[in-house]
């Protein structure tokens, strides 16, 4: 009987010091995730869709609303010409309540959006933001995650966040902006000089 308890000790001795050593830095291989990004990208790029680089601040203060574009509302969700293009739809917003972003930038300058969002549930905030842009629409897509364990929670319903993007790859002319959420989207127009 010892020699199975010495065994046992011996394998797992062994076994917890080689996956020590061997163990590749990161986490695991999750195959159905990268399956499904592939995937995404695949169907986005087939539809014209471009992703580009954007950049997300919260919390942040938001600037005076005087000289900002005047904003509409849009369709719920992520609209008919992006949906399909998701094998897993991103957890939206609740809401869009106020947008302060400039109507005009300059080509190559960057640009910010500020926006008050609320989420659907105290147990997620946002994430982080992508950018598709399809001929001369961009559509912000704020993409929330659920907050670890059940006691952890958002402390406010809403929030200010910022979306700041190079306006480098964008020829001079004017563009529709949206911003996405689960309600009616925010909606502007942008015109890059």
């Amino acid at each position: 009987m010892a020699w199975v308890v010495a065994a046992i000790a011996v394998f797992v001795v062994g076994y917890t010091l080689i996956n020590l050593f061997y163990r590749k830095p990161g986490g695991g291989h999750r195959p159905y995730e990268e399956n499904a990004r592939k995937v995404t990208a695949a169907r986005l790029q087939q539809a014209g869709w471009e992703r580009l680089p954007v950049d997300t601040r919260r919390p942040v203060e938001k600037p005076p609303a005087e000289g900002s574009a005047p904003v509409t509302r849009g369709g719920l969700g992520l609209g008919l010409d992006l949906d399909p293009c998701f094998t897993e739809r991103p957890t939206l917003l609740a809401s869009i309540d106020q947008v302060t972003a400039p109507a005009t930038v300059a080509r190559g300058a960057d640009y910010a959006a500020y926006f008050t969002g609320s989420v659907p549930d105290l147990q997620f905030q946002l994430g982080d933001m992508q950018l598709f842009r399809h001929g001369e629409e961009l559509v912000l897509v704020p993409n929330l995650e659920h907050l670890p364990g059940p006691q952890l929670l958002s402390r406010w319903r809403d929030a200010n966040y910022c979306a700041r993007f190079s306006t480098q790859t964008l020829a001079p002319g004017r563009y529709r902006v949206r911003v996405v959420a689960s309600g009616p989207a925010a909606v502007w127009t942008l015109t890059v000089k």
